[in-house]
């Protein structure tokens, strides 16, 4: 019986070091990014930069509209072929301000794509720091986990750290080509 004891204590003291608990931290990434107040104001200067493009998209499309509505005036007046010509037109013009709006949302898509990731790069110096200074071994991100204790949460934490940095968001204005 004692064997059995000691054989025990021998198996728990030689596999103890993967018995403890490590230590683990969670941060709300999207939390941190949606609410930091340099990239709210880039985001609205961004606003307001597209809205000088917005007017001329606006001004563009009422003559698409009025250009379609000739061509359905003037069915009874012209023939099939100065119809076609007109039709073939407007469908060309059309595509190419379908393009430009393409072009117009994906460029300021990829600039807030561009903007996120470098609040990202900012916010995993900062958990690395905090890792370790405060020997934390694992930090899970709040969407990939289900339930934990509130006293893990970091957020906070980092957030503060995060609004004390004065980093430069830059982004390009739209270029029509």
């Amino acid at each position: 019986m004692k064997l059995i004891y000691i054989i025990i204590f021998l198996f728990i003291n030689i596999f103890s070091s993967n018995i403890f608990s490590q230590t683990i931290a969670i941060v709300n990434v999207q939390s941190l990014i949606d609410n930091n107040k340099i990239y709210q104001k880039t985001v609205k200067d961004i606003e307001i930069n597209q809205e000088k493009y917005l007017k001329d998209f606006k001004i563009m499309e009422n003559e698409l509209t009025l250009k379609l509505n000739e061509i359905e005036e003037s069915k009874l007046i012209l023939s099939k072929e100065e119809i076609n010509n007109q039709i073939n037109n407007y469908n060309n013009q059309f595509s190419q301000f379908s393009i430009l709006i393409e072009k117009f949302n994906l460029h300021y898509q990829n600039e807030i794509i561009k903007i996120r990731e470098t609040i990202l790069k900012e916010i995993l110096k900062l958990l690395e720091k905090y890792a370790l200074e405060n020997s934390v071994d694992l930090i899970l991100d709040s969407n990939t986990y289900l339930i934990a204790s509130n006293s893990l949460d970091i957020t906070i934490d980092i957030n503060s750290e995060l609004e004390k940095l004065n980093f430069n968001l830059e982004y390009k204005d739209f270029e029509e080509n």
